[in-house]
């Protein structure tokens, strides 16, 4: 019967999350997370909108409430696991402070507050549109597992730089002030250190006590404590609330709450887009990083929960989620870890009523609870930002130390720094360029050549008589074989080149005839390979020797044609058997040039030699039928069982392996002198393989019944020739044994 699909947020969905034996542990989690998200939303707006922008507060609040509402409720309803919980991030809330600093600093003395207040929301604004928009394509092109390319001590790097950006925003949020070396002795001040201690003290006791616990209400328990503490505090001193506001240590004061403003078209006019502009870099690295983090965190929630998520609809779904958050003034979010656990510990399992709690817990406080946040004194949001920076601090400089190597340590480390004190792009763009370089310097150090080869190890498919197959065993330093590996470029090419020329110089070897180059493990080359390439063969040229390419792939035969490939010395085959061949082929003619060898022995002269007498030879040939084939005509077809034993006495044939969609491989070549289809008569079995004429071929056919008639009549005869043909697949198997140990090594 026909379902109609069903829609990511359809009340079909909420349905089994209505169910009242959850609804209790999804109430306890998201007034829980609620707390937590709240108070995180409140340490975001405080970070992002401090100093000059520190009396739109208020409002900022108001967008990031709102964001952390419509980021919770959109995820928990189109989440592949039910039970995932979001939130507005750290890391992204670092970015956006730097990207908001970065524009009060350029509109300084030109512009007014609401101006540049509005220049930073649209900041925001963008970067959550871009953000979203760039997490929905790659879950729309199923592109997720891409970010996992980027380079691990970059990401530790970033994180640790964000880190430390942190801590820089929780001591301003704490003091109004910035954390730098020209401002140490400021900070140090009576009125001002006072204000940052319990800050710290709040970050550090977070801290230590989640590391040594897991209980799901140390950060609500915490943030409530603080707020407690700092009212014992300020009941003991004897101020009101007024002077502790005036005094910088409230947020907001009592006549302000959150609000949200929506967007206008005198809020449109205010804003300076050629500033935003300059920010572009910094609001792509937020979407990058974005998708990274999100990537990561889906990864351990598949470890943690022990369950598949489908990770290009998590994609999607955070990517539609930031573009809803972006259209009511920015903060970029998605899954967390940590949030998610929490529900999970707190019972509200594989529901997704936790997400929507919090979310509804978020709207309440923005639209009714306005006044209580007039009463969160600042040392509890600065220590929470500080906590946040202390946490990834503590993990990329003291735990990273004892995880990554000494080279990857210190490119975290120098990441870190050049983020603070040259910014984000340069800091991240530093550590790709040096894990670029790494990995080339790497790289480099695997050698380009998986296998070494010569003629004496390695043979073609091609069986040829015992004279030549023992002259290229004897003369097989002639043929030099080079099976390379890997990508190649400037690094791998180089290394191959000295390879070239340390066996061009080795005394110990005889002069090179013909060198091959197997490229079927290669994944590809850069122009500098094609210019090692081009050295290699003006070195052949010189020494008079033929380069061969085999298994070449269409990009390497493009990038190597022009001018190599097309040289006289060089030879292109498509795969190595039919290289090696050509060059066995070549190597013959010059011994038979130079009169190093005679004429192969034909079938009838080696049967005369193992035959006890002239008239065993006579008694013999009788069973054999002289046949003559043309070229293309079958000797043996697959599958059915063979005539006979064929000798070739002239000619060639070809042994071919006939596939299932009709492709024929070829498995060898038979020369004069050869034999072929003994194992079917011997074995009575059906042919494996075809045996066609390659060209016009004289052979002597022994049928299985004339075998048997002379095994019958003439033993002594039979069992010579027994020990002929024995003695043939005997050398053959050896020339198998040594091929399959030459690529073995």
């Amino acid at each position: 019967m026909f379902q109609p699909k069903e829609s990511p947020v359809s009340f079909r969905r909420l349905s089994p999350v209505l169910r009242l034996k959850q609804l209790l542990p999804s109430l306890t989690a998201g007034l829980v997370l609620g707390v937590i998200q709240t108070t995180l939303a409140l340490a975001f707006a405080s970070l992002i909108f401090s100093g000059r922008l520190s009396a739109h507060i208020p409002t900022a609040i108001g967008i990031m409430l709102l964001a952390q509402m419509i980021i919770n409720s959109f995820i928990a309803l189109t989440t592949s696991v039910p039970g995932l919980i979001a939130g507005l991030q750290d890391v992204s809330a670092a970015v956006l402070a730097v990207i908001a600093a970065a524009i009060v600093d350029q509109m300084s003395g030109s512009a007014t507050s609401d101006e540049i207040f509005w220049t930073v929301v649209a900041a925001l604004t963008l970067a959550s549109l871009s953000t979203g928009i760039a997490l929905w394509l790659l879950g729309r092109f199923k592109l997720g597992n891409l970010v996992r390319f980027i380079p691990y001590p970059v990401i530790g790097g970033f994180l640790g730089g964000t880190g430390l950006l942190l801590v820089r925003g929780g001591i301003s949020v704490l003091t109004g002030q910035s954390l730098d070396l020209g401002n140490l002795a400021a900070l140090l001040e009576a009125d001002v250190w006072i204000k940052w201690l319990p800050g710290l003290i709040f970050a550090g006791l977070l801290w230590f006590i989640l590391r040594h616990s897991s209980s799901p209400l140390i950060v609500p328990g915490m943030v409530l404590s603080g707020i407690a503490a700092f009212y014992i505090g300020l009941t003991l001193s004897g101020a009101s609330l007024a002077e502790a506001g005036r005094e910088g240590w409230l947020m907001i004061s009592q006549e302000e709450s959150g609000r949200w403003e929506p967007w206008s078209i005198s809020a449109v006019k205010q804003i300076d887009w050629g500033v935003i502009s300059g920010q572009v870099g910094s609001l792509g690295m937020i979407a990058a990083l974005s998708a990274v983090s999100l990537l990561l965190n889906a990864t351990g929630l598949e470890l943690l929960l022990q369950q598949d998520i489908d990770l290009n609809r998590e994609l999607k779904s955070a990517g539609v989620g930031n573009i809803l958050t972006g259209l009511v003034g920015g903060g970029v979010g998605f899954q967390t870890i940590s949030a998610s656990m929490l529900a999970d510990k707190l019972g509200a399992k594989r529901t997704r009523l936790p997400g929507i709690f919090v979310a509804l817990f978020c709207g309440l406080i923005l639209v009714f609870g306005g006044g209580l946040l007039a009463y969160i004194p600042n040392v509890v949001l600065g220590g929470l930002v500080l906590f946040l920076g202390v946490a990834l601090l503590v993990e990329w400089i003291y735990e990273a130390w004892f995880k990554l190597s000494l080279i990857d340590y210190a490119m975290v480390i120098v990441i870190l720094l050049v983020m603070n004190a040259a910014g984000f792009l340069e800091g991240v763009g530093l550590g790709m360029v040096i894990a670029v370089i790494l990995f080339a310097i790497n790289y480099s150090q695997i050698s380009v050549v998986k296998q070494t080869l010569n003629g004496a190890t390695y043979h073609s498919h091609v069986v040829r008589s015992t004279l030549y197959q023992g002259l290229l065993r004897s003369k097989g330093d002639w043929l030099y074989i080079l099976k390379l590996q890997g990508f190649l470029f400037f690094g791998t090419a180089t290394t191959l080149l000295n390879h070239f020329q340390q066996r061009l110089a080795d005394p110990a070897l005889p002069n090179l005839k013909y060198v091959v180059f197997d490229f079927r493990l290669v994944t590809g080359l850069d122009s500098s390979a094609e210019l090692g390439f081009r050295r290699i063969q003006q070195l052949a040229q010189t020494h008079g020797i033929g380069l061969v390419f085999t298994h070449l792939s269409p990009q390497a035969a493009s990038r190597l044609n022009k001018e190599i490939l097309q040289g006289e010395n060089c030879q292109v085959f498509p795969d190595l058997d039919h290289g090696v061949e050509w060059c066995e082929n070549h190597l013959i003619e010059k011994f038979t040039s130079v009169g190093l060898v005679a004429h192969p022995k034909t079938f009838m002269q080696q049967i005369k030699e193992v035959l006890p007498s002239p008239q065993a030879y006579s008694d013999l040939m009788q069973y054999f039928e002289c046949q003559e084939v043309g070229a293309g005509d079958y000797l043996i077809r697959q599958g059915e069982q063979a005539a006979g034993i064929f000798f070739i006495e002239t000619g060639q044939v070809s042994v071919e392996l006939e596939t299932h969609n009709g492709q024929n491989i070829r498995v060898r070549r038979m020369e004069a002198g050869t034999l072929v289809g003994e194992t079917g008569v011997y074995l009575n079995r059906p042919a494996t393989a075809s045996v066609i004429a390659s060209q016009s071929t004289t052979v002597y056919c022994l049928k299985a019944e004339a075998l048997r008639q002379i095994e019958t009549t003439t033993p002594e005869i039979a069992a010579a020739f027994h020990r002929f043909v024995a003695s043939y697949m005997t050398e053959r198997l050896g020339h198998t044994t040594e091929v399959l140990q030459a690529l073995a090594d």
